[in-house]
């Protein structure tokens, strides 16, 4: 899609100006993981939609995220198991093949197949800036060139961008040029072709801890750093201590509790010399900043409408995902994705697209996010939905929980007597409710856990019992056999 051009299903080109005065049906701006299938959905179902998206087609999953990120985890996986690797040597050749295997996975980040994705399902399409003018009755000014109005809904999509913190030497404030003085983000990291002989990650979430097992790898020394007493620290305790286990397992310097204070370039350079907050100075050809993200508001306008985002630059909404303007809801306006800041996850996104599609086809339902699974996908992988024993001690419940080692099972057993150097952490934990004796929330850690604690969400969002959960037979000799033990270990807590 060309910049300031619209397209449509028949292949048709106009220019943004023809649109002046244009009524749809539907405005969604932004067309990331949540924008997107939404826009999809509606014009499938018959309604005119308009989707405005400012940069690339598709969000930042499938180009400088998600996808990337797992294509360089599998490459870095099975670069480590080559035979007569050496751990602490940069293998270049073997970096920018993975680079190059990513790039083809993301088509080299051309959005083009999914432009004509969307036109094909009949949205409209306009790559524009859009912003809500003064005055406003139902309409969106796009460029600063045509007005275009909705008579169902404004859906806003625009997702959230990386969060420099203001760090000395680090505030972007100061017109920090931050390539050229070795600052990276994920999506730098995620589209470059760069192995630093050195590298430092500052913050110890998911992007973090997977583009740690990256870069580690294929040989750079890499110093891992986070201000809280953990890795992960939304989750269960232990489960940062498992996952900085097993990255301390392929070289990863993992340091918690640790301030970052001060950033200045290297000298001599190139590179970064950071100091922490004992005192050491820690010396890094580049610095890749991964504390989160923040929802993109700035320039929309929202002000015109009565909108103030919250303190993260969230925007409040109710069930249906309406948008929440002190203590009313705005019956036309929904806001889906990170713009939400809640579930800020690929399939997050793509939930909250689906309850509001329903919402404006007539079968209207509310959002439920409790089964929604968080997900890290290192080796091991790491899996947690629901509550964590504080979230649920904030909620007013009391709660009991049972462990249980993974290693245990017989299939783990089978695995480690075909490769008895693997000594990756592996374990599980079930949080219940100890008034109603449901499952309420899990964290696990191991192999393929992504995928064989995928039933702990759907358990989570249905409510189940423990009972019912000790009683489900898990075939043999599986990985998802591991939660039948805690879940029984629970339920006879239950009884006694």
């Amino acid at each position: 899609m060309i910049p300031g051009m619209v397209g449509d299903r028949e292949g048709n080109l106009r220019a943004v100006e023809d649109l002046d005065g244009v009524s749809y049906d539907v405005l969604v701006v932004g067309t990331g993981s949540a924008g997107k299938p939404l826009a999809g959905a509606l014009a499938k179902a018959g309604l005119r939609v308009l989707a405005v998206e400012r940069h690339r087609i598709g969000g930042e999953c499938p180009y400088v995220a998600c996808v990337p990120s797992k294509s360089m985890l599998l490459s870095a996986r099975r670069h480590r198991r080559q035979p007569g690797r050496k751990p602490d040597v940069l293998d270049r050749e073997a970096f920018a093949q993975a680079v190059g295997i990513r790039d083809r996975t993301v088509r080299y980040r051309d959005d083009s197949e999914e432009a004509s994705g969307m036109l094909g399902e009949g949205v409209e399409l306009v790559r524009a800036n859009a912003t809500i003018p003064p005055g406003s009755s139902r309409s969106l000014r796009l460029n600063d060139r045509a007005t275009v109005h909705w008579t169902r809904a404004l859906v806003l999509a625009t997702g959230a961008n990386a969060v420099i913190p203001p760090i000395d030497g680090l505030d972007p404030i100061d017109g920090l040029d931050q390539d050229a003085a070795g600052i990276w983000t994920s999506d730098r990291a995620l589209s470059g072709d760069e192995l630093p002989e050195r590298l430092a990650i500052l913050g110890g979430g998911a992007i973090g801890c997977e583009l740690a097992e990256v870069y580690a790898s294929f040989g750079s020394r890499v110093t891992l750093i986070e201000a809280g007493p953990a890795l992960l620290g939304r989750e269960q305790p232990w489960l940062g201590e498992a996952m900085a286990e097993g990255l301390r397992g392929i070289g990863v310097d993992v340091r918690t509790g640790t301030e970052l204070t001060s950033v200045r370039p290297a000298d001599p350079g190139p590179g970064v010399l950071l100091s922490l907050g004992d005192g050491e100075l820690v010396p890094a050809q580049r610095l890749l900043v991964a504390i989160g993200k923040k929802p993109v508001t700035a320039g929309l306008g929202l002000e015109q409408l009565g909108i103030e985002p919250g303190e993260g630059g969230e925007l409040a909404v109710d069930a249906r995902m309406r948008v929440r303007v002190k203590n009313q809801v705005l019956d036309d306006v929904f806001a889906i994705g990170d713009l939400t800041a809640l579930n800020p996850y690929t399939h997050g996104a793509n939930y909250q697209a689906r309850v509001v599609a329903d919402e404006l086809l007539g079968r209207g339902r509310d959002a439920d996010h409790n089964g929604t699974p968080r997900v890290v996908y290192t080796d091991p992988a790491a899996f947690a939905v629901g509550d964590t024993e504080r979230t649920a001690a904030d909620r007013g419940l009391r709660t009991i929980t049972a462990r249980f080692d993974v290693t245990g099972t017989t299939r783990s057993a089978v695995e480690r007597t075909l490769d008895p150097d693997d000594h990756r952490p592996a374990g599980l934990e079930l949080i219940a409710d100890a008034g109603s004796g449901v499952l309420i929330g899990a964290a696990a850690i191991g192999p393929e856990a992504d995928s064989w604690a995928a039933e702990l969400a759907l358990a989570v969002r249905a409510r189940i019992t423990l009972q019912a959960l000790a009683d489900q037979p898990h075939a043999f000799p599986s990985w998802a056999e591991a939660i039948s033990a805690p879940a029984q270990e629970l339920a006879e807590k239950l009884r006694g």
